[in-house]
């Protein structure tokens, strides 16, 4: 359903620019606008515009996604900020995982860390 704030700061100036947005904003915000254009409730002018604007948070999002796939490579490589070492230096692949079963519980409480 098309509103009528939709409508009105489809052409707004004061909306925000997609590169000043978090990955998160502009992800929502893209998600709200394929809503919208998927009811076909608007002129096809409107339409148009809105998908336009919908492309741009469409290259902010792949562009905040390979930055931080960018950053993930260089901490993996060890270029990145110093990760913090194992618990009791033990490595991380001695460390046992829990089983995958739905009805397994730690051997003991957890603090609550209150």
């Amino acid at each position: 359903m098309v509103t009528a704030y939709m409508l009105e700061h489809l052409n707004d100036e004061s909306s925000p620019n997609p590169a000043s947005l978090n990955f998160e904003d502009a992800f929502t915000s893209l998600g709200s606008m394929v809503a919208t254009l998927e009811a076909g409730n608007l002129p096809l002018d409107q339409a148009a515009q809105m998908f336009e604007q919908g492309m741009a948070l469409v290259r902010r999002c792949s562009q905040l996604l390979e930055e931080t796939e960018l950053r993930i490579a260089e901490i993996r490589e060890g270029g990145g900020p110093a990760a913090a070492p194992p618990p009791d230096n033990m490595a991380w692949a001695e460390l046992e995982m829990p089983p995958d079963d739905e009805d397994w519980q730690p051997d003991e409480e957890l603090p609550d860390g209150d």
